[in-house]
């Protein structure tokens, strides 16, 4: 029996008394690709990393993995890039890739220079393309020009590849609730903590204002999830008794 791929998803947050947010940007991606039956059947998904402490810390609890992927925001990301520098030295064959509304639309040659730890950074939304990084890094396919990527190819030529944008989803209903689909269980089962959730009930804005950076689909059409899909996730909140719920939409009304 082949041995699985590890990797090792990592959103940090701050913990506000005994009130924290479950990873919902990382847990989107790892119930959209829990239905592709062959990254099920050979990758292995470590515990979701989700809370800001010492790297030390952090790093034992990561271990050996191959494939390490961050979701960045201003917040933590000073602290994303110490723990992706550390993890390189203890995983020195391990892939790290980088996502999230703080990695630049566009990157240069300066950040893999100043960042030479990191392999990938993805651009916009990330269920297709962490979907194809997965399913090529397993079939053993070269990772540059995917889709959505931006790829340092460090242990081969030294180059850079840039994929082409990836176009936005059409079809929402093909993205599983990471809430439905049960992703976030075994935090529930594990910690006792008071748990806040991200709602996401639609995604886009029409809008393109200069003092707003919400997300990258900016000035772009908006998309709205099913309802019946949020109806059930309202009820799931209700039986999990979560009392904070932070909607993630770009404007309310």
């Amino acid at each position: 029996m082949n041995k699985k791929i590890s990797v090792q998803l990592v959103q940090l947050n701050n913990r506000y008394g005994n009130q924290v947010y479950l990873p919902y940007s990382v847990g989107v991606l790892k119930a959209f690709v829990d239905q592709n039956i062959k990254i099920k059947e050979n990758y292995h998904f470590k515990e979701f990393i989700f809370l800001r402490e010492d790297v030390s810390n952090m790093i034992k609890k990561v271990g050996q993995v191959d494939i390490l992927g961050i979701s960045c925001y201003i917040w933590n990301w000073r602290l994303s890039l110490k723990l992706a520098e550390e993890v390189r030295k203890l995983n020195p064959d391990c892939m790290i890739i980088l996502g999230g509304p703080h990695v630049p639309n566009k990157v240069d040659e300066e950040f893999f220079k100043s960042y030479p730890f990191v392999d990938m950074t993805m651009h916009g939304e990330g269920e297709l393309t962490w979907e194809e990084v997965l399913t090529k890094y397993h079939d053993k396919q070269p990772l540059s020009n995917i889709t959505g990527t931006s790829f340092y190819d460090r242990k081969g030529d030294k180059k850079i590849y840039y994929g082409k944008k990836r176009e936005r989803m059409k079809d929402y209903s093909a993205l599983p609730s990471p809430y439905l689909a049960g992703t976030f269980e075994d935090l529930f089962n594990k910690y006792d903590y008071e748990w806040t959730v991200t709602w996401e009930t639609n995604r886009g804005c029409p809008f393109k204002c200069t003092f707003c950076d919400w997300g990258s689909a900016i000035n772009a059409r908006l998309e709205k999830f099913e309802e019946e899909r949020l109806h059930k996730e309202i009820d799931y909140f209700s039986k999990k008794k979560i009392d904070l719920v932070f909607g993630a939409d770009s404007n309310f009304g």
